[in-house]
């Protein structure tokens, strides 16, 4: 029985944050993992390659060995493992997970902003605080978008909840209350 990319990820990021919590290198292995991340996303086919049959083993174990250079410990064995069990086209899920998992354990929260001009530092920082408040975090991690016809005001997107105070909505609202 094959298993789903969630499901593998969800267990091998449980089981390498469990760990580097462990051994108190959590700051550290989210650290390699990110710049990790990087590189499968900066090199597209490299998940593919590791996966597919296009390579020799020895081109593969070579990748693998660069991949895994000047990593700590605990991530060499990761990339390890996950190549051995052929699972290396899930190993940005698993960094995924890892991530949304050190969030959670820092009370990190990413927040979808989109505005309708950009804003400045006085309005960005006004916003990650009264954000932080409410969601009662540690660190707010803006996504800013610009999107001329919200009008004004802000849509905010975080923990699974939207907060529209777009001039657009609210024109929209009026317009549905004059026709009743």
């Amino acid at each position: 029985m094959s298993l789903d990319k969630k499901t593998v990820a969800n267990r091998y990021a449980k089981a390498i944050f469990e760990l580097a919590e462990e051994n108190g290198q959590l700051d550290q292995t989210y650290q390699e993992l990110s710049a990790l991340r990087q590189v499968f996303e900066e090199n597209d086919s490299l998940a593919a390659l590791l996966s597919g049959v296009d390579l020799s083993l020895a081109e593969k174990k070579s990748l693998i060995d660069a991949l895994k250079k000047d990593a700590s410990p605990f991530v060499s064995n990761l990339i390890q493992m996950v190549f051995d069990y052929g699972r290396m086209d899930d190993l940005v899920a698993i960094i995924d997970e890892f991530e949304r998992r050190y969030d959670a354990f820092n009370k990190r929260i990413h927040a979808e902003v989109i505005t309708a001009v950009q804003l400045d530092t006085k309005q960005r920082d006004q916003l990650k605080a009264g954000l932080a408040k409410r969601l009662s975090a540690n660190e707010i991690v803006l996504h800013e978008t610009v999107d001329p016809s919200i009008l004004g005001g802000v849509i905010i997107r975080a923990n699974n909840e939207t907060l529209d105070g777009s001039l657009s909505s609210k024109i929209e609202q009026i317009r549905r209350l004059l026709v009743k």
